[in-house]
């Protein structure tokens, strides 16, 4: 049985204002292609389907597309969890009427988790899937108060599991913060409180596999059968140098025979460009991936508008910053100076929309730019009082 474990697709999602939809649906047509190749048995999608939990109509109609291909063209039995991106209630929509096609789709459950058998030839494999789930849910589930973090949440869900575990191969399909794994500046924490999201490892040492979702770097959890398959896409420019795509492994005999780490071709990637300004106006003539969205690093004398002035070069530039040269203490307040006059020429309106970007919430129309703006201008002319 060969298995396919996916995650954190983030459909809808914005990159420092620029959509990527278009992105997103040529490198899924790239995994659908891997799925016919690979001769995949079983899809897994670890959670994150969506970057909102209301979803844009262009992202509620890519997913559809890929789904139907799977499901009704390819017949694969297919696995899909709802991460802290999605909306479990809308995720869960339809779901026992999907059975009948073997797609399983859990948002929300009775238990905290639910379980299905995947039976492929002489093959057969125990399912635990856990969604994205509040340890304030579990609490009520458990009815038991002392559960107040993730991991404490996790323990409990895990011993339930465990008494309805068989002698057969079990995969595990869970969104969560294993402690110890490497972040990126793309995932939006699941909790406030500090370490309060984080669960152990350990928990999933019993399982034949845990596919895991929520980190977008691709990686092993303290052994190898603990595994993210990171992010589809390059989602900040912190993970330019990460390598995207998916895991495949295979169960043979009821045992874990093969875990491969894979990519996708894609249709943009995420570059940090570096040097003098002079030299990467130079260089752009051999660059064949000008489309590709490019962060610059500019070494030398600070310039202002460095963004502005390669963008006709680098159509998706996503923006650049000064590389200091700790030597040059009259550069650095040169740039100090570059910096506080970009800043202050900047509207309260601008600074606001950047803060938005910052924190993944791009996707405004005119309109609601436009009412954002009225609102802001009213509350420096003192229509609003504290």
């Amino acid at each position: 049985m060969k298995i396919l474990h996916t995650s954190d697709w983030h459909l809808g999602r914005s990159l420092h204002g620029y959509s990527l939809i278009e992105d997103q649906a040529y490198v899924l047509e790239r995994l659908l292609e891997k799925i016919r190749e690979d001769q995949v048995d079983l899809l897994v999608i670890a959670g994150d389907i969506y970057d909102k939990s209301i979803p844009t109509e262009a992202a509620v109609e890519l997913f559809n597309h890929f789904i139907s291909k799977v499901t009704l063209e390819y017949k694969i039995s297919t696995i899909i969890i709802s991460g802290n991106h999605d909306s479990g209630e809308r995720i869960d929509f339809g779901s026992k009427l999907f059975e009948s096609q073997h797609l399983y789709i859990v948002g929300k459950c009775p238990k905290g988790y639910q379980k299905v058998t995947v039976k492929v030839q002489d093959e057969e494999l125990d399912v635990f899937m856990i969604p994205y789930i509040e340890p304030a849910h579990v609490r009520e589930i458990a009815e038991d108060d002392t559960i107040k973090r993730h991991d404490e949440a996790m323990a409990y869900l895990i011993k339930a599991i465990e008494n309805e575990k068989r002698e057969v191969p079990t995969l595990l399909v869970a969104h969560a913060f294993v402690a110890g794994g490497d972040v990126s500046d793309s995932e939006r924490r699941l909790s406030v409180v500090g370490g309060a999201e984080l669960v152990s490892a350990q928990h999933f040492k019993n399982f034949t596999y845990t596919a895991l979702g929520h980190l977008h770097k691709r990686q092993a959890m303290g052994a190898e059968n603990i595994r993210y398959s990171g992010s589809l896409l390059k989602y900040s420019v912190s993970e330019a140098n990460q390598k995207k795509g998916y895991v495949l492994l295979e169960i043979k005999k009821q045992k874990l025979v093969a875990i491969e780490e894979k990519e996708l071709a894609t249709k943009r990637n995420v570059r940090v460009l570096t040097g003098l300004l002079e030299e990467l106006i130079a260089s752009a003539s051999l660059d064949a991936h000008k489309d590709d969205y490019v962060f610059v690093r500019i070494k030398g004398v600070p310039v202002a508008d460095v963004t502005a002035t390669l963008r006709h070069i680098y159509p998706n530039i996503l923006g650049s910053e000064w590389v200091k040269d700790e030597a040059s203490g009259e550069a650095v307040e040169e740039q100090k100076q570059v910096d506080f006059m970009a800043t202050k020429e900047k509207t309260v309106t601008e600074v606001f929309m950047e803060f938005l970007d910052f924190i993944g919430e791009t996707e405004f129309d005119e309109e609601e730019t436009k009412y954002i703006k009225e609102i802001v201008q009213e509350i420096e002319e003192g229509k609003y009082e504290a």
